[in-house]
């Protein structure tokens, strides 16, 4: 083998670490986390073991601000928000993308889930609410150990979630490990651990939009 080939293979040989952390890099920072492996469920079929093993039931936190409404949803007396209980992860067992979100949420509304049509993604702001720095749900992947800072009537949910505010090709999502927001590509391949937790105003919550609207 010649200098020059002999050269180019070692460049090769020397790169190919580079790209593969690259890659994996790209696939776990987008929901702005520092695990060092990628989190497609088809090709690392979900090893999320927090929702994928067999677990002793999360002991109830006590409080009373949320109340758990007894059809799949949770009402946060706080903020006058009624919450799907589980995510769409607990339901899919996998991760999706911004865009694929929408269709998730326009066949809860066609099912009428609940009983209501009016589902729709939570602001930034009202997924913060949810965050509860005093509050943890284990969350294991590989072998990553965290914990999400939610209030245990969800269960062992996710970490990451989108939200309906949209910056051109990106959408904001939020972190329940860390308590940030972040950007991620909304036509991602899926690959970014974030799932939707739909929420819908009540009717409370409808009533006093209407009162400050009208006042404007």
């Amino acid at each position: 083998m010649s200098l020059i080939k002999k050269s180019r293979f070692k460049a090769t040989l020397l790169s190919l670490p580079i790209v593969l952390m690259l890659m994996i890099y790209a696939a776990t920072a987008l929901a702005g986390e520092n695990t060092s492996t990628p989190s497609g469920d088809p090709l690392f079929e979900g090893q999320i073991l927090s929702m994928t093993k067999p677990l002793e039931e999360l002991t109830p936190s006590g409080d009373t601000r949320y109340q758990d409404i007894g059809d799949g949803t949770v009402l946060d007396k706080k903020t006058n928000l009624i919450w799907k209980k589980t995510d769409s992860y607990q339901e899919l067992k996998k991760w999706i993308n911004w865009d694929m979100a929408q269709d998730f949420l326009k066949q809860l509304n066609q099912d009428q889930f609940a009983g209501h049509n009016d589902w729709r993604l939570p602001t930034r702001t009202e997924l913060e609410s949810l965050y509860e720095e005093n509050k943890s749900i284990p969350w294991n992947y590989y072998w990553t150990e965290n914990n999400i800072h939610m209030d245990p009537i969800f269960g062992y949910t996710s970490c990451c979630f989108w939200s309906s505010e949209t910056k051109k090709e990106m959408a904001w999502g939020f972190n329940y490990i860390r308590g940030k927001a972040y950007l991620s590509m909304k036509g991602g391949p899926g690959l970014s651990l974030t799932v939707i937790r739909p929420v819908r105003n009540t009717d409370a919550a409808k009533a006093a939009e209407n009162t400050h609207g009208s006042k404007k």
